[in-house]
C-alpha cells in the first residue's frame, strides 16, 4: 500500500468525526457577500483560529471545476499567497499536493501537504481534504502545517456549479491569531473570485 493510501484511510475517518465535532463550536457569521461569493466564519473549540464556509455559483460544469482544482501547478496563478504548488502523489480519486504559502514579515512562510479523496453521489462531487504533514520531510524555509481539515462540494445546477467549501487550519508556530484569521476571510474570497473570473472568460 502506498504512503498516500496508508495516510488517507485513517485521516478521512478522523476528518468525518473531527469536522462534525467542530460544528458544535459556534454559529456561522457572515463576513462577506458580494458578486456571487459569500464567506462565513466561526470559532472552533480548542483553537485560536476560525473555520470558514465559502460559497459561489460558477459558470462551469462540476467536472470543469474539478479539473481546475486538480491542476495544482495553476495554484500560483489564482490561489491567494501561493508561491509554490506541486503534486506529490496521484492515485485515481486520491491525491496529495504540496503547497507553500507566503507570509508577511516577520512571520515565516507556511507549507503543507494536503491529502484529498474524491467521491461522487448523483450530481455532487465531494473532495475531503486533510493535512498529511509526514509525506515529505519538513523544509527549513517554512513552518509545516500539521493540522487541517475540510471539504469541497461541487453540485450541478443547470450546467453551472454551486461550490460549497469549508476548511479549518492550524497554521502552527507563533503566528498571531489576528493575522491568521484575516486570511480566513481573504483566502476563500480571493480564490472563489478568481475561479469565477477564470470560468467567465
Amino acid at each position: 500500500m502506498s504512503r498516500l493510501a496508508t495516510t488517507l484511510a485513517p485521516m478521512v475517518l478522523l476528518l468525518s468525526i473531527g469536522w462534525a465535532g467542530s460544528a458544535l463550536s459556534s454559529d456561522w457569521e457572515m463576513q462577506f457577500d458580494e458578486g456571487g461569493v459569500s464567506v462565513e466564519t466561526r470559532d472552533v473549540d480548542g483553537s485560536d483560529y476560525k473555520a470558514f464556509r465559502a460559497k459561489a455559483l460558477l459558470p462551469a460544469s462540476p467536472d470543469d471545476v474539478l479539473a481546475r482544482l486538480r491542476d495544482i501547478e495553476s495554484y500560483t496563478e489564482w490561489f491567494p499567497d501561493t508561491i509554490e504548488a506541486r503534486a506529490v502523489e496521484r492515485e485515481g480519486d486520491r491525491w496529495a499536493n504540496y503547497v507553500r504559502t507566503d507570509a508577511p514579515w516577520p512571520v515565516k512562510d507556511r507549507d503543507a501537504i494536503y491529502s484529498q479523496a474524491l467521491t461522487r453521489t448523483g450530481g455532487t462531487i465531494r473532495i475531503d481534504v486533510t493535512a498529511a504533514p509526514d509525506i515529505l520531510p519538513d523544509s527549513k524555509d517554512a513552518v509545516r502545517i500539521r493540522a487541517a481539515a475540510g471539504f469541497w462540494e461541487l453540485v450541478d445546477v443547470d450546467g453551472s456549479t454551486a461550490v460549497h467549501w469549508e476548511f479549518h487550519v492550524e497554521p502552527g508556530g507563533n503566528i498571531p491569531s489576528g493575522l491568521a484569521n484575516a486570511r480566513v476571510l481573504e483566502t476563500p474570497k480571493g480564490a472563489l473570485q478568481a475561479l469565477k473570473e477564470f470560468f467567465a472568460d
